[in-house]
């Protein structure tokens, strides 16, 4: 491994953190959770392993376990496709309870944009780790763009003080990709690899980028409307 990505696993946890105090009404409402479904609970152990799993892969290379490190990356392949299930059902289970607080449609399924945009960028930038797997300096960027493009629902529920929606969650967003940014400079000073996190930032300036028009649109609103309706 690396030698300046010797201590990533404790990057992982200090991004962990923030999204878990981004989450803190869910875990400080611990034993009884009250306003919280099994959807939750599922989704948030989900995303515990996730973090979990991109915590211990460095310690497994840094050791010299290989083979575990493989064994357990496989792991991801079934992980994953659970990770993206259960937001999906987070996000209709917002949907319906927002409905049932008699909140405009259009905004409701407006709001529907905000996950979409941290998980959209979460499954692609997976797919790229797993495309370069074997090029180990690009797959290991990519696992952590994964964690980085998870921050901005956990980020966009801290208060700092911006009482416009639109502008408290570009904010977010503007700090979530942030972390790319100087992990770029990071790279352009110190190992020149740094296409992979060039790649990340697009993906997630994109998605960021158009959120103060997109959700409003006749083809996100139409979308929305077909999502919450089959899924």
């Amino acid at each position: 491994m690396e030698n300046t990505y010797k201590y990533i696993s404790w990057f992982f946890i200090a991004l962990l953190a923030i999204i878990i105090f981004g989450f803190q009404r869910y875990f400080l409402s611990f034993p009884d959770f009250n306003g919280f479904t099994y959807v939750h609970h599922i989704h948030s152990i989900s995303l515990l392993l996730w973090f979990g799993m991109l915590f211990i892969q460095p310690i497994l290379i840094y050791k010299k376990k290989f083979e575990l490190h493989r064994l357990l990356g496989r792991c991801s392949y079934f992980l994953v496709p659970f990770i993206v299930f259960f937001m999906l059902m987070v996000m209709k289970t917002q949907y319906l309870k927002m409905a049932a607080e008699k909140l405009p449609e259009e905004f409701n399924l407006a709001f529907l944009y905000l996950p979409t945009a941290a998980l959209i960028p979460f499954v692609l930038l997976y797919f790229l780790a797993i495309i370069n797997k074997k090029t180990t300096k690009y797959h290991m960027r990519y696992m952590v763009s994964t964690a980085i493009a998870l921050l901005g629902p956990g980020i966009g529920r801290i208060n700092f003080g911006v009482t416009d929606m639109t502008q408290a969650v570009m904010f977010a967003f503007a700090l979530s990709d942030l972390f790319f940014v100087v992990l770029l400079v990071f790279e352009y000073f110190k190992n020149k690899i740094y296409k992979p996190y060039i790649i990340s930032l697009a993906i997630c300036l994109f998605f960021h980028g158009i959120y103060p028009v997109f959700p409003s649109t006749n083809f996100w609103q139409t979308f929305a409307s077909k999502f919450v309706l089959w899924f």
